[in-house]
Parts: structure tokens; sequence; C-alpha cells
């Protein structure tokens, strides 16, 4: 997760009307857009391309990392959106 997760979910585990309403951006008709903008709304400067771009960033570093080039990217990145909200339900 990116800093403003984190500081998101820091919030979301001591203050329960937060973390509720975080949750319920999950239901919204664009739920990725929800969060980002009860994220802004809060003082959080979350974007989309934030949220989406944080595991395949995450994910490129590793393959340029490994010793001469990884030919062969990743199967899969970890997903931030989904990893947030795992960590505060």
């Amino acid at each position: 997760m990116n800093d403003t997760l984190l500081a998101m979910r820091e919030r979301a585990l001591r203050d329960e009307a937060f973390r509720l309403t975080l949750l319920a951006t999950r239901d919204a008709a664009d739920p990725l857009q929800a969060l980002c903008d009860f994220a802004t709304a809060n003082g959080f400067a979350l974007t989309l391309g934030d949220v989406i771009s944080d595991g395949e960033e995450f994910s490129c570093n590793q393959t340029k990392s490994t010793n001469g080039g990884n030919p062969l990217p990743y199967d899969c990145f970890d997903d931030a959106y989904e990893m947030f909200f795992a960590s505060i339900e």
C-alpha cells in the first residue's frame, strides 16, 4: 500500500465512523472513485492512478531488481485496493 492508504488505514483503525464510511464506498456504482472522493474530502490526497498503479509498480521494480533482468514478469501483483480493505475489515 502507498503512504496515503497506510495513513487512511491508521485512521480507520482508530475512528469507527471513518472505517464504516470507507467500507460503504465499496457499494457505490464506481467504488474506486468513491474511495478517492471520500479520501480527498477527508484530507487524504488519493487518485485513481495512485491506487491502480501501486501494486503494478512494486511488481515492475521486483522484475527490474532481478540480477540480469527477469524475462518473465510475475503472474500477478497485490491489488492495493483489495489489500487496503482486507486490512480494515
